[in-house]
């Protein structure tokens, strides 16, 4: 009777846990696997090789270098936030190393804490601009990042340009995804300028049209979606009325250091596992120790439970005489 009652709790217990398999999948896996309101993050790289047309001396400079500084803070007191919404903020310098700013740039994106993807919300901008929507992908790739191209936001055009995947790579001893981003030459704005600056021999100011491009290549870490590090090749021309490039308002080469590459590793690992623990682990491990408590359940059940009386014994007891007179 004990190895009956023993078997059917452990038959319960087993039952629970399969359930409980299935829940950390079906509601625990949502509810934990998102992106957080409260993102900080810093990254920093390094200028090589810069072109910067310096508008107060009339110069064009080549050569220079610079850092780049990064800052990726969430706003979770922002009216956007929400369960399913994260209102992220990035600002950007460049600064050479004599201490010249070279370029500075900021903006605000809501984002999908699930699928990383900006949505549309009232408090986004970029560079303050509130008529601007941030779109597509922005400072992180989605959990579980496929092979696949995807559409990542550039705030210097505005808009969002394909990544393309291009191959798997080995980055500080972590499997990473490459993709690469190439935006053609794009006019971001026209602005006024001294004749003289673009070669005209006409006096006062022209008319000419800034001109952008550039190559960025990102290495993704794909289950965690995280932005490992990245390089990038910015050109901004200036062109002037006949189609003519007048001056390199800012170009170079810009890259992770070996810090910022380091703590991208590092934060594609933690949030790795923590994906893989609820994703993967628990859900196997529930299930596992589930099945061998059913089965182990089952077993003790039916040990303990008691024989009935084979129908051929049966019958034998039954025509058996009781007794003989003779």
């Amino acid at each position: 009777m004990r190895g009956r009652a023993i078997g059917l709790g452990l038959l319960g217990l087993g039952a629970f846990l399969l359930a409980a398999a299935l829940a950390v999948r079906l509601f625990l896996e949502p509810a934990l696997v998102k992106y957080p309101l409260d993102q900080t993050a810093s990254p920093t790289a390094q200028g090589t090789d810069i072109e910067y047309f310096d508008l107060a001396a009339g110069e064009q400079l080549s050569g220079l270098e610079a850092d780049v500084r990064q800052q990726v803070q969430g706003d979770p007191s922002s009216e956007a936030a929400s369960d399913d919404v994260a209102v992220w903020n990035f600002g950007s310098t460049i600064t050479a190393t004599d201490g010249t700013l070279l370029n500075a740039g900021t903006y605000r994106v809501c984002l999908d804490r699930r699928e990383a993807v900006a949505v549309e919300c009232d408090v986004d901008h970029v560079d303050y601009d509130d008529d601007v929507s941030v779109e597509g992908l922005t400072l992180t790739f989605p959990f579980g990042t496929e092979q696949k191209d995807y559409d990542v936001f550039n705030s210097t055009t505005r808009q969002a340009w394909p990544a393309t995947f291009e191959g798997e790579e080995e980055l500080g001893g972590l499997d990473v995804y490459r993709f690469v981003q190439r935006i053609p030459e794009t006019v971001i704005r026209t602005t006024d300028v001294p004749a003289a600056l673009v070669g005209s021999d006409a006096g006062g100011t022209v008319s000419a049209d800034v001109v952008y491009s550039n190559e960025r290549t990102i290495w993704v870490e794909p289950t965690s979606g995280v932005i490992v590090t990245s390089e990038e090749r910015p050109n901004t021309v200036l062109v002037g009325p006949d189609g003519d490039e007048a001056a390199t308002i800012l170009a170079g080469t810009f890259a992770g250091d070996e810090d910022t590459i380091a703590a991208g590793v590092e934060r594609a690992e933690d949030i790795g596992g923590q994906i893989s623990m609820v994703k993967t682990v628990l859900p196997l491990v529930l299930l596992l120790l589930g099945l061998v408590l059913v089965a182990l359940g089952l077993f003790l059940t039916l040990r303990a439970t008691p024989r009935r009386p084979g129908a051929h014994q049966a019958s034998t007891t039954e025509l058996e005489p009781v007794g003989t007179t003779r």
